[in-house]
């Protein structure tokens, strides 16, 4: 005695266990996604610390461009016009390397503490002369969101310098 077959129901069968490879083949691109991600942004921020320390190699290795570094805090008339020079483009290697982290940043590839820690930098070094002379130089070199980036980012260390400065005691006199 032969049973019918029932096309629907193996039909249905068939259609359920094609739905459930389609969601585990989709669980499986979302993981290899994620991953790749996390590998990705693993390498910007290596990548990112290899170049931030490149950039401030020739201050510790050579006292003479230590000591033009320091003139570029607030004594940038005390250098010779071709230290000068080099201090300026020193600087915009600087800049070079924050518009790379802002660029990395907009593809998702920057965690928020790598971001943090250059918030911080590009705070902490627009106070000094040599940045500001040449950011105004550079700045017309970048894009207008990289330029209203940085330009936000001086005027909040600015704000905060200025704050430090009001809650600091002053200095006894002698």
């Amino acid at each position: 005695m032969e049973l019918p077959i029932n096309w629907d129901a193996i039909s249905a069968i068939g259609e359920t266990l094609g739905a459930i490879a389609v969601v585990i083949s989709l669980v499986y691109v979302g993981r290899q996604l994620k991953q790749n991600t996390a590998m990705m942004r693993n390498a910007s921020a290596t990548e990112i610390l290899e170049i931030d320390h490149t950039i401030i190699l020739p201050i510790i290795e050579s006292e003479e461009f230590s000591e033009i570094w320091l003139k570029g805090d607030h004594r940038l008339n005390e250098l010779s016009e071709a230290n000068l020079q080099r201090l300026l483009l020193f600087e915009r290697r600087a800049f070079t390397l924050w518009h790379h982290h802002f660029q990395q940043r907009r593809q998702k590839l920057v965690t928020d503490e790598m971001w943090h820690y250059q918030n911080q930098m590009v705070r902490f070094l627009g106070l000094r002369e040599a940045v500001k002379v040449a950011w105004g130089i550079f700045k017309e070199t970048y894009e207008p969101s990289f330029q209203e980036y940085v330009e936000e980012q001086f005027q909040i260390g600015q704000e905060a310098s200025s704050q430090r400065d009001r809650q600091s005691p002053a200095e006894p006199s002698h």
